[in-house]
């Protein structure tokens, strides 16, 4: 169990057991290009003004305050499932959406045929399904340093994995921060850590993979749930009589 130090604890603008995530996919009824092919999600990591005005009222905040309350964001996330038995070449999908999606497309796909690449097929446990690639997560600067992307992104997975084999990513930067070759490759080995710890493990060409159906996954994802609800325990401590 992860041990909260109080320094940390106190940089938190509010309780952390509010934080909701938010799911948003589009669609056209008729579908074009590659709508039937690949699905892209943006989960937005807030906690509502509702609610958080409702936690406020039963301390001591005044009218004035409640009235001024806003929703907060504490994180971003977007993926794409890839549907492998959907009516297109599924890496030809990949590739339209963006450079980041067609290159994760490269390493676990047979950009020939469409199909797994023998080698990932070959790592997973039970190779029939659709891909989910995690595309991005950031948190807010205040939300930093705490471990939420793991509990955030393992909560979303969770949500957003059924009838995949694996969800696939390529560990860097995504908060438009310009860096080095050298600094890349160093926010690349730090996040693949951050990630492992939750299921994901380094496949080849900087891609890792997380196994849908493995049973680690599973109890890894219920360990950063324990680790989650030790650090809204300590807040509640901190701020709380």
């Amino acid at each position: 169990m992860v041990t909260v130090v109080a320094p940390q604890i106190a940089q938190l603008p509010v309780d952390p057991s509010l934080i909701s995530l938010a799911y948003q996919h589009e669609h056209p009824v008729q579908a074009y290009e590659f709508e039937d092919t690949l699905e892209v999600w943006t989960v937005t990591a807030r906690i509502d003004a509702d609610v958080l005005a409702e936690e406020l009222a039963a301390g001591d905040a005044d009218e004035e305050s409640l009235d001024a309350v806003e929703d907060v964001v504490v994180g971003r996330m977007s993926f794409v499932r890839v549907r492998m038995f959907g009516p297109d070449h599924p890496f030809e999908a990949m590739d339209a959406h963006t450079g980041d999606v067609a290159g994760i497309g490269e390493v676990v796909l047979d950009v020939a045929s469409g199909e797994w690449e023998p080698a990932f097929e070959a790592a997973l446990a039970h190779p029939v399904g659709d891909l989910l690639v995690m595309d991005r997560v950031v948190l807010e600067p205040a939300w930093r340093g705490l471990s939420l992307g793991p509990v955030l992104a393992g909560a979303a997975i969770r949500r957003l994995s059924q009838n995949c084999v694996a969800v696939v990513c390529e560990p860097g930067s995504a908060d438009g921060r310009e860096l080095t070759a050298d600094q890349h490759r160093e926010a690349a080995v730090k996040l693949g850590g951050v990630w492992e710890r939750i299921g994901f493990e380094l496949f080849q060409d900087g891609v890792y993979v997380l196994d849908c159906h493995l049973q680690r996954t599973e109890d890894l994802l219920a360990e950063r749930q324990g680790e989650f609800s030790a650090l809204c325990r300590a807040w509640q401590d901190r701020h709380r009589p």
